[in-house]
């Protein structure tokens, strides 16, 4: 039996949580909790959102408990400024941790700071507290280290994703419980992660727009390497149960997503399947560069594949290696118009002219010929000789943005 378990985002809509709602159980797995950020007045956090009161809070998470889902607070920023570790900042966050654990039976705490991490379990001893992935956990003595800080819940760094006996030997040894992160599509030992998490850090709690110079920059490196789509470290939908002696735990990315992809990634996820766009259901800079150049790998040719195999016991030798390479060449193309693609474009009125035009068929992808170069590429109608160009759409790059 699956009985696999998923932390999913709360993005600040209500119909969005009402969707994921009537989802909690579905493929014989089930929504364990839904996260969200803490208040801007409180704490920054690894993602920008919308602008949240204490009021609006604890209300959605009135709302998520009386559903039966659990609550996790995320408040996982890694720099919060020079006044971070005052007395007064202390009190407000470990404060606010205590009264919305006690008063509002919140669950779990997700913090990157092992500091934070230490008086929050002081003050809650009961409370989960699980050390969010950009604590940059991708070793076993930090994994200790966070332990004895007093998580008990590790979001491991998805550098080690695929490292089963690593996260065997954290488990076994630790007694910790891992939450896998399944759909992230940052680069592999991205160069500019840590600069980007302290950037929105700063701007989560400012409530400005991350905007795209980070993904740009990692979509660059991608542009000049596909084979880094496959260097990443997300997990298909299909593999959850490749982890099922280890964990039953995973976690969807993410708080800034547009509805349809939020409530795409937990379907897929829930079945342990998807039929389409691998692209559609990652996020990050692998996921914006699938919209930027409209990239398509058919999720389900990768079961005929022995990527899982391979990329788990590589060892990550990649300049030894041009497995990840010649999947690129072998599986990815450009041009494809999907949907779904539209979708997270938030191309609505597009949807509609394409559906209107052309009975429900969208472009069909090329066989991978080259890399991009920045022009479009034409596709092909399905059932029809006449192009659809990608250039015809005109994205919203900060709904573009994942």
């Amino acid at each position: 039996m699956p009985n696999f378990e998923l932390s999913v985002p709360y993005n600040g809509s209500t119909e969005t949580l009402d969707e994921l709602i009537a989802l909690k159980e579905c493929g014989g797995n089930r929504i364990r909790e839904i996260y969200l950020n803490a208040p801007q007045s409180i704490a920054g956090s690894g993602r920008v959102g919308e602008k949240t009161t204490e009021e609006d809070f604890t209300s959605a998470v009135e709302r998520i408990r009386q559903a039966g889902i659990r609550v996790d607070i995320t408040m996982n920023s890694t720099c919060d400024g020079s006044a971070w570790y005052s007395a007064e900042t202390l009190t407000r966050q470990i404060g606010f941790i205590r009264r919305m654990h006690e008063d509002h039976g919140v669950e779990a705490v997700t913090l990157a700071n092992p500091f934070l991490i230490e008086h929050a379990r002081k003050a809650c001893p009961d409370l989960e507290i699980s050390a969010s992935v950009l604590s940059d956990i991708d070793c076993f003595s930090r994994a200790e280290s966070f332990a004895r800080a007093g998580a008990n819940t590790i979001t491991v760094d998805t550098a080690i994703n695929k490292n089963l006996k690593l996260l065997r030997h954290i488990v076994e040894r630790l007694g910790v419980e891992i939450k896998l992160m399944v759909n992230e599509g940052c680069l592999d030992k991205c160069p500019y992660r840590k600069f980007h998490m302290n950037y929105i850090s700063h701007r989560s709690k400012d409530m400005d727009s991350e905007g795209t110079s980070f993904s740009f920059a990692c979509g660059n490196i991608t542009k000049q390497d596909p084979g880094q789509v496959f260097k990443s470290n997300w997990i298909r939908p299909e593999d959850l149960h490749r982890y099922e002696k280890i964990t039953r735990f995973f976690k969807i990315v993410g708080r800034d997503m547009l509805p349809s992809k939020v409530i795409r990634c937990a379907k897929a996820y829930l079945n342990e399947s998807y039929n389409g766009n691998l692209f559609d259901i990652l996020c990050s800079s692998i996921g914006y560069y699938g919209i930027e150049y409209s990239a398509h790998i058919d999720n389900k040719s990768l079961d005929q594949t022995s990527f899982f195999k391979r990329t788990a016991t590589c060892n990550r030798q990649c300049h030894t290696c041009t497995y990840c390479d010649d999947l690129a060449k072998q599986l990815l193309g450009y041009g494809w118009i999907t949907r779904e693609n539209l979708e997270d474009l938030g191309q609505y009125d597009m949807i509609e002219a394409i559906e209107a035009q052309f009975g429900g068929s969208y472009p069909l992808c090329p066989r991978y010929t080259d890399k991009p170069t920045g022009q479009q590429y034409a596709t092909t109608r399905q059932n029809s000789n006449k192009p659809f160009r990608r250039n015809d759409v005109t994205p919203n790059k900060n709904l573009a943005r994942a």
